[in-house]
């Protein structure tokens, strides 16, 4: 799963191109958690087009704007079937949620461990993510949700889980013909350009920020 991440780019490197359209009206943070906006970039007639959304899809037919169920993550077996998520992928509402990176736990519970897991250039790791729109008698809202898949590589030894993650080249597909491609996107991970090491447990706290919570822990 990915149930926190952290967003503050300062350098988008060879992404520019796609995620050039950043919005500039979004608090950024190094622990982002779930219901928070985040930047969201989708395909809007051929242009890229980068927007707020809330992380944790609310279906458009849901009576509620916060669903009681978590549906910040996807799972990449069963999206395509799944009530919160099937109208998304039918309309091919496909979006790209950039990161920092990504926290991941690992150990027995009261003693877990954080692990903090990037690309090893530090260009953004770009997820795969769904998009929904919502609209109740005075509230519209557009959110979100990370799909994930089993871990692979190097990321089994912190998790069973991991984001599908999007190289340069797969973000436009993901865009254009998300839904059709999405077989072989997930066939396409590469984990050997993940660079995952581990972090202080002050990020176990959600409300603790600041870039020292992605510092590499040296007294492990």
């Amino acid at each position: 799963m990915c149930g926190r991440y952290a967003n503050y780019i300062r350098d988008l490197g060879d992404w520019e191109k796609i995620l050039g359209d950043w919005p500039d009206d979004i608090a950024l943070g190094y622990n982002i958690a779930p219901t928070q906006t985040v930047p969201v970039f989708i395909d809007d007639k051929d242009q890229h087009k980068g927007m707020g959304m809330r992380w944790g899809l609310v279906p458009s037919w849901s009576k509620e704007s916060a669903p009681k169920f978590a549906t910040f993550n996807a799972r990449s077996e069963t999206v395509a079937e799944k009530p919160a998520f099937r109208t998304a992928w039918k309309k091919s509402q496909t979006c790209l949620i950039p990161a920092l990176g990504y926290y991941e736990w690992k150990g027995e519970k009261g003693s877990k461990q954080p692990y903090f897991i990037r690309t090893k250039n530090s260009e953004p790791l770009v997820m795969a993510g769904l998009w929904d729109y919502w609209h109740g008698d005075d509230l519209e809202l557009y959110s979100c949700t990370i799909i994930t898949q089993p871990a692979a590589g190097q990321l089994t030894e912190v998790h069973d889980r991991m984001p599908v993650t999007l190289e340069l080249r797969q973000a436009e597909v993901w865009l254009k013909d998300g839904i059709n491609r999405f077989n072989l996107i997930v066939k396409q991970q590469h984990t050997d350009r993940l660079d995952i090491y581990p972090v202080s447990k002050t990020v176990n706290l959600s409300t603790s920020e600041g870039e020292g919570l992605i510092s590499r822990d040296v007294n492990l």
